[in-house]
Parts: C-alpha cells; structure tokens; sequence
C-alpha cells in the first residue's frame, strides 16, 4: 500500500509506467506523479500538491489518470 504524497492517506497502488508512480487515495482519486516531481515530496507544502494536483486534472482531455509533473508545482 502506497501513501498519498498529498494527504498522507493510505493509497492503492497503480501500475508504474515509465518512472511515474501511481496512487489511488480515497480523497484525491487515481493520479500519477512522475518521477522528477517524487523529489519534491518531502519540501512542497500541502497546498502546492493540491494545486499541482488541480493543474494536472487542468491539462487531461481523455479518459487518463492526470500526473503530476514538476511544472505543475
């Protein structure tokens, strides 16, 4: 079991692709983080990964999981 790098709830895992990593946290939903924006877990606040979160789901148009990248923070 993974641990939302957002909220700190117990997540699902999902499948790796590429050097993203996958959750699905009961509050945030299912959502990837690559692996360049991982790094950034320890020193960005609760609010930069809401709002990272938020301009992920901006940018999708399909039915894919939204990532997290280090642009979005």
């Amino acid at each position: 079991m993974a641990t939302c790098p957002i909220c700190g709830s117990n997540a699902g895992d999902l499948d790796i692709t590429g050097d993203a990593e996958g959750y699905d946290c009961p509050r945030h939903g299912k959502f990837k983080v690559s692996g360049t924006a991982q790094s950034w877990r320890e020193n960005a606040s609760h609010e930069q990964w809401e709002g990272a979160l938020a301009r992920a789901k901006a940018r999708i148009t399909t039915d894919r999981w939204p990532m997290i990248i280090t642009s979005d923070f």
